[in-house]
């Protein structure tokens, strides 16, 4: 599904002394397949938004294009409905949505929300727990018996069971150790590879938006302030600055060893492990010129 954000504005509490612009004439397009990161500081609009994909928000100017769905204000009679099965979100600490008194219960959930044939349900329970690196036996537990990044896999498996089109992950990583935000994020990029999703993170961690996405928004006080590749994107040091977001670790370690020892290692998507080798390596021609 490609999407498209056409001159969006939105305000929060419009007419009101409390009103507040959140997204100024955004314009931009995602392509069906893509990893897009959203990227910005605190208080820039990612949240909002990614709430006008699936039509939690409708823009207060211009238009939000989804596949064949059109979200504007004069367009508000849709079945948003099938908007929502077939763009799932996982919101910021997802786990805190879950409720029911055991696992099998809060994924089947939304299925049965969204009229899933009964038969079909239990094929849609399974398969998402293999997504998720959960086993069969989770099922029967109640979810608050599970370790923090457990139900957090069960969250996420609940919106993977509807078979989305498009996920949308807005700070999927929130409260995790280094360990568990890798595995999540290894994760949802097999998911992206292997199902052909479109996969939009929303993230002020540019880590991730380095290792994982395809193209980049840089959003700053409601507007599109940068867009392009990683490559392009994290060229611009001051340009980021700007937008009160600093560059990945590891492209500021490697640039500061390229200063202080004349190399021109370059980091290229590459794991940690071999990255350090080749790091190593320079380093000792370095010292033997």
């Amino acid at each position: 599904m490609d999407i498209q954000f056409e001159k969006v504005s939105y305000t929060y509490q419009v007419n009101t002394p409390f009103s507040y612009q959140a997204l100024k004439d955004i314009n931009l397009e995602i392509k069906t397949g893509e990893f897009v990161a959203i990227v910005g500081h605190t208080g820039s609009g990612k949240s909002t938004l990614l709430q006008h994909i699936n039509g939690l928000l409708l823009p207060t100017e211009g238009r939000v294009q989804v596949g064949d769905f059109l979200l504007s204000r004069k367009n508000k009679r849709q079945d948003l409905k099938k908007l929502r099965e077939k763009a799932g979100v996982v919101f910021q600490y997802p786990e805190h949505q879950l409720f029911e008194e055991t696992v099998e219960r809060d994924i089947s959930f939304g299925l049965k929300n969204f009229q899933v044939p009964a038969d079909e349900i239990q094929t849609r329970i399974m398969d998402a727990l293999e997504k998720v690196h959960l086993s069969e036996d989770v099922l029967a537990k109640s979810p608050f018996e599970l370790s923090g990044g457990q139900m957090r896999r069960v969250a996420i498996a609940g919106v993977l069971a509807m078979n989305p089109e498009v996920l949308i992950l807005d700070e999927p990583t929130a409260g995790l150790d280094p360990k568990g935000q890798q595995d999540i994020m290894n994760m949802f990029n097999h998911l992206h590879k292997t199902k052909n999703m479109t996969t939009i993170l929303v993230t002020h961690q540019m880590n991730h938006a380095l290792a994982y996405a395809d193209h980049i928004f840089v959003l700053a006080d409601g507007s599109v302030q940068m867009e392009g590749t990683p490559k392009q994107i994290f060229s611009q040091a001051d340009e980021l600055k700007k937008a009160n977001l600093d560059m990945p670790d590891v492209l500021s370690l490697i640039k500061r060893i390229n200063q202080m020892f004349g190399t021109d290692i370059a980091y290229e998507r590459r794991q940690p492990a071999a990255l350090a080798k080749e790091i190593a390596e320079r380093l000792r021609e370095n010292k033997r010129l």
